[in-house]
């Protein structure tokens, strides 16, 4: 046996790593297994474009396994505190509870929003000290009402 530290792995390599923790994870979680299968993991976007048609703004996400997963939220700065992100969140909780959602979770940096998503009903359920040096990095989840 012989181990090897690598600073310029080949990408190759990186993907038969990932590869075996997918096989394994496909083994013993039915739930991985099934969200492998075509049209489970379903993407869920949703763009504000402006009168030329470029976006200005967006939420990206996925759901799966009756949740809401948040991937990336952005609008552009000119149009921030306008109402924008609102709609947004609410546009994506609402066709996230229409395919089955019950929950959503994302992550954000104590210098993104996690204070707007706290005024949406997401709260904390992880955080991570001192990532990057000096912040914070936060996981939050929402229980959508009955």
């Amino acid at each position: 046996m012989q181990i090897q530290l690598e600073a310029q792995p080949d990408p190759a390599d990186r993907d038969f790593i990932h590869q075996q923790i997918r096989q394994f994870n496909n083994l013993v979680s039915p739930q991985h297994l099934a969200a492998r299968e075509p049209g489970v993991i379903q993407p869920l976007c949703i763009f504000i474009h402006d009168d030329m048609g470029q976006i200005v703004g967006g939420l990206t996400a996925d759901t799966y396994w009756n949740w809401l997963d948040i991937d990336d939220f952005w609008i552009q700065e000119t149009l921030r505190r306008q109402g924008f992100g609102q709609k947004l969140l609410t546009m994506a909780e609402a066709e996230a509870r229409r395919r089955g959602c019950w929950r959503a979770q994302l992550k954000t940096f104590d210098f993104q929003a996690r204070d707007f998503y706290a005024r949406f009903g997401y709260r904390v359920v992880g955080v991570m000290e001192d990532y990057p040096p000096g912040g914070a990095f936060y996981w939050m989840r929402k229980d959508f009402e009955e």
